[in-house]
């Protein structure tokens, strides 16, 4: 992330997110969250950590079933009312939760969840472990940063946490809440949040001209509030996974970062975790090849997540151009490894490109595996950029159902063994479908999905 917009376009996003639930009906707290900046816990606590609010009522679910499992194993990211993407992700500061020192209020994060949870979201919570009273303990102005907060922009001190004690008994309550567990959780808690991210690209300090500062520390800093979080989350809820903080992409300076401390690091966080932000064609597998190879020179084999994907420049509108990057980049950084996409929508301006990825979730975010037909990219050397595709044929494999997606030049028999098959069913980018003789099929830079008919 390396433009002051970026912040505006997390914020879009996570209000777009709070605002689609709202209007679904889901809220409990007449369509608007309490915002944890401005109403205090008020109660005299029984223990250093006593929660302020535990009169919540459970309230009707509207989801009639929801398989957790299933669900669990999707792979794209809610964007706007596509409710058959499933996955949210959502920053939460520990004083949203513990506003005074000892005192916990679960008001918003409650909200938060069960909101989720009525609309068959699968949260991943990002943990940013910042408290004003405890960073005021220890931390001068030069630990001011804005960051954006799903109630709006904040100015909040980004140190490690002064009392690393307060600031783990407080993970710890905050994770026993929504473990599912029968123990402590939420009232009305209809499945566990099982996935939380320590932080968010802890590498952007403001030290750069372009780049945003989401912490103010030194990468042995970030190690130790990793390691400790980890260890508390697992001790709450052995099933938890834990994602490191969001890498904000391949440029040296961030990798100077975590370099030092990967080979540590990587004892501590179940799911690698890379962001690609102004993605364009010439970084189609948003950044995965190159976060693979660094991953690699560390003997990290973990699951990669991309929690934030952003297409083009933030100031523009996408236009229909970047319907068939979004594909390829989306394929193409699947068959290289990732296994879920979280997607910024900010500028998605044109209701083509919500159709784009409409269809994507439709026809892939179901997928088990994914098989390599045939498929040639460049690998380029400009620093930010990544990998640009030639051409590629994919199968997506999903309960005994095969889609193809492929482009290129040429016919289809090119990539696929036509001999046998006279008919196919042809989906564009846009979700329009048709059935096709198998022999008048021919590719373009512009994706397809094929499935076989007969």
């Amino acid at each position: 992330m390396c433009d002051s917009k970026i912040v505006m376009a997390i914020l879009s996003t996570m209000f777009a997110i709070i605002f689609t639930l709202t209007t679904m009906g889901c809220s409990t707290y007449q369509d608007t969250p309490p915002s944890p900046l401005v109403t205090p816990a008020t109660k005299t606590p029984k223990s250093p950590l006593t929660p302020a609010t535990e009169d919540i009522k459970p309230i009707p679910t509207k989801v009639e079933e929801f398989n957790f499992t299933e669900v669990e194993k999707t792979h794209f990211s809610r964007v706007g009312r596509a409710l058959d993407a499933y996955w949210i992700r959502v920053w939460i500061a520990w004083d949203a939760i513990e506003r005074k020192e000892g005192v916990m209020d679960f008001s918003y994060s409650d909200w938060i969840v069960r909101s989720a949870q009525n609309s068959g979201g699968m949260l991943l919570i990002t943990i940013l472990p910042f408290a004003k009273w405890d960073q005021d303990k220890c931390h001068g102005d030069e630990y001011y940063a804005h960051v954006p907060m799903p109630e709006g922009e904040r100015k909040m001190k980004v140190g490690k946490p002064c009392n690393m004690e307060d600031y783990l008994d407080f993970l710890r309550v905050f994770v026993e809440r929504y473990d599912g567990d029968g123990i402590d959780d939420m009232p009305g808690l209809r499945y566990p949040v099982r996935y939380w991210e320590i932080m968010n690209e802890p590498e952007m300090r403001g030290q750069h001209p372009e780049d945003l500062k989401f912490f103010h520390g030194t990468p042995q800093d970030y190690l130790e509030i990793l390691k400790e979080s980890y260890k508390t989350i697992k001790d709450a809820d052995p099933n938890a996974k834990v994602l490191m903080g969001g890498m904000a992409g391949m440029l040296d300076r961030f990798v100077n970062f975590w370099e030092p401390i990967m080979d540590d690091a990587k004892e501590y966080f179940d799911i690698a975790n890379i962001h690609s932000i102004d993605t364009t064609e010439n970084r189609e597998d948003l950044y995965v090849a190159e976060f693979k190879q660094f991953l690699r020179e560390h003997n990290v084999e973990k699951s990669i997540w991309i929690t934030e994907a952003q297409f083009g420049r933030l100031e523009d509108r996408l236009s229909d151009e970047f319907g068939p990057i979004i594909v390829r980049a989306t394929v193409l950084s699947l068959a290289l490894g990732a296994d879920k996409i979280f997607y910024i929508s900010d500028n998605w301006g044109d209701k083509k490109i919500l159709d784009v990825y409409k269809t994507i979730v439709r026809k892939l975010n179901r997928f088990e595996n994914v098989t390599v037909i045939d498929q040639k990219y460049i690998e380029l050397d400009k620093k930010g950029e990544g990998v640009r595709s030639a051409y590629g044929c994919y199968r997506f494999n999903m309960d005994g159902k095969r889609v193809y997606v492929v482009w290129g030049t040429g016919e289809l028999s090119r990539f696929i063994n036509t001999e046998d098959i006279k008919t196919v069913k042809i989906t564009d980018i846009y979700g329009n479908e048709k059935i096709m003789d198998v022999n008048d099929v021919q590719l373009s830079r512009t994706p397809i999905y094929v499935e076989i008919v007969e």
